[in-house]
């Protein structure tokens, strides 16, 4: 055992989970209450296994737990699991199981649950979408009722990371077998903080207190309402009015007017969230490195960071998020005309080409950002017809493979993890399970490096790895990478303890109502 994982685990053993209520003026936290959220994407499915979208996960991870999670801090935290030690090849992993939980129907959770869920997280024929996640996993066995053993096939770098994602949330085994997938997805039962009361798709979701929360006292908050509310001056207005006490991605242009309203505050943080445009290389000429770095050298980064985002972000240097790994300096595409119309005239597409890109409906932003590409690239010969759906509509027509360009509101792309490992099995991995991402890039130098990084502990050499990787990614990747954003809420000062982790999402359990 080296002495950096016997660091790790020692201080992963001895995390025992004390609740740390936020403190606020008002003294103690104190329960009870509504809290109507005004949200801009909503969720396509609450099964943990099969969701990928943002508008899911932030409320999956509401309504389940799972063995160790994501909080504010460098290193995936205890949950579900209290503690856990790992043999010297790094390769058996025993976690000690937290005693007394239950389901929110009342149900005590066991570790045949336990082994249960993380089974489906290890088999790629369930966990289809993520299947890279689990893949180290060889067997897991329950040892005694408290006494959960995962045997890896070989050490595995970022295995508490992936065990903290959402995909491996513990589900009821006996109730999920009886209900089936497709009615799990939309009455789910978890141990999480809340439980799904109603669900109107298009509409809303209704969350209530969980009466069997595991942590002591919590949640504070009696029901969350989480409406869907696509179009952002509808959801300022919603907050402003105090329809809702919170409503998400304050568009870039009002947060100075949104932040000066007496009851409001705009709750600006760093996240591991990021924007780019993204390309079918399935289809010509998007298979073409020279295309898409031609598009990257049309693209006026610094003009439309500084007149859309009002500097409320950085130019990426990487076509997934500033995560535990970046490398700042690998640099990024600078805006060059004439290097743009060189690359393109040594391409396969020299005249030029047409094509049309989906954009999110109802977000401001995205359309002039997509209008200014549309005009830029139209200087090198590039037609962009721009097609404005909704989140739904989005996911299901790029990843059916037959589109050829989708850019996807920053609220909507995310690491779910802390390291690197999470966004580049999903983007860079094509065997990882959504074919990188669903651009279809298939990089036999790439998929080496994401196994080396995650195939080792060694912190050197994985970063080594990523660092490369992270370099080959802006050279030949199908992608405009364009910002690294930062979360921007508004927030009624009616709420207490409300914050965004860098995962972007939240802990709403933490979350209580000032009088």
């Amino acid at each position: 055992m080296t002495a950096r994982l016997g660091g790790l685990l020692a201080l992963a053993a001895s995390a025992l989970f004390v609740a740390a209520p936020a403190q606020g003026e008002e003294g103690a936290p104190r329960k009870g209450g509504t809290l109507t959220m005004a949200r801009d994407s909503e969720p396509l499915t609450l099964n943990p296994i099969g969701a990928g979208d943002n508008g899911s996960i932030f409320m999956i991870v509401q309504v389940f737990d799972t063995l160790v999670e994501t909080a504010d801090a460098p290193l995936p935290q205890s949950a579900l699991a209290t503690g856990w030690t790992v043999s010297d090849d790094a390769k058996t992993w025993t976690f000690a199981l937290r005693e007394g939980v239950k389901f929110s129907n009342g149900d005590p959770l066991t570790c045949d649950d336990v082994k249960f869920s993380i089974d489906r997280f290890a088999d790629p024929k369930v966990n289809t979408s993520y299947g890279g996640f689990g893949a180290a996993i060889a067997q897991t066995e329950c040892a005694g009722p408290s006494s959960f053993v995962v045997k890896l096939k070989a050490p595995q770098g970022a295995f508490l990371d992936y065990l903290s994602t959402f995909i491996p949330s513990i589900v009821p085994k006996a109730l999920y077998e009886k209900m089936g997938d497709k009615a799990f997805s939309e009455k789910p039962v978890g141990s999480g903080p809340f439980m799904v009361k109603e669900w109107v798709r298009g509409q809303r979701l209704v969350l209530e207190r969980n009466p069997y929360y595991w942590k002591n006292g919590q949640p504070y908050l009696d029901q969350i309402v989480v409406n869907y509310v696509p179009d952002e001056n509808t959801r300022m207005l919603k907050v402003e009015s105090d329809e809702a006490q919170i409503a998400t991605e304050v568009p870039y242009a009002q947060i100075e007017r949104v932040a000066a309203l007496d009851h409001v505050d705009v709750q600006i943080e760093n996240v591991m969230a990021w924007d780019a445009v993204w390309f079918n290389s399935r289809k010509a000429p998007f298979n073409d490195p020279q295309v898409i770095r031609a598009l990257n050298y049309a693209t006026p980064k610094e003009a439309m960071l500084k007149t859309l985002m009002h500097g409320a972000g950085d130019i990426a240097n990487h076509v997934i998020a500033r995560v535990k790994y970046w490398d700042p300096a690998v640099e990024a595409y600078p805006y060059d005309l004439a290097k743009a119309k060189e690359a393109l005239a040594k391409s396969s597409a020299p005249q030029g080409f047409a094509l049309s890109c989906l954009i999110v409906a109802g977000d401001q932003f995205e359309l002039q950002q997509a209008q200014i590409l549309q005009s830029e690239w139209a200087k090198i010969g590039v037609t962009m017809e721009i097609q404005a759906v909704d989140t739904g509509t989005i996911w299901t027509r790029w990843g059916s493979g037959d589109e050829n360009c989708f850019t996807f509101t920053g609220a909507g792309l995310s690491s779910d993890a802390l390291s690197d490992d999470n966004l580049a099995v999903v983007f860079f991995d094509f065997t990882g399970g959504i074919e990188s991402f669903w651009t279809g890039w298939n990089n036999k130098d790439a998929i080496a490096l994401v196994k080396e990084a995650d195939g080792t502990i060694d912190e050197e050499k994985r970063k080594a790895a990523f660092h490369k990787l992270q370099r080959l990614a802006m050279a030949e990747y199908p992608a405009v990478p364009l910002f690294f954003i930062k979360a921007r809420t508004a927030v009624s000062d009616k709420v207490k303890g409300f914050k965004t982790l860098p995962v972007k999402w939240w802990n709403l359990e933490d979350v209580w109502l000032a009088p």
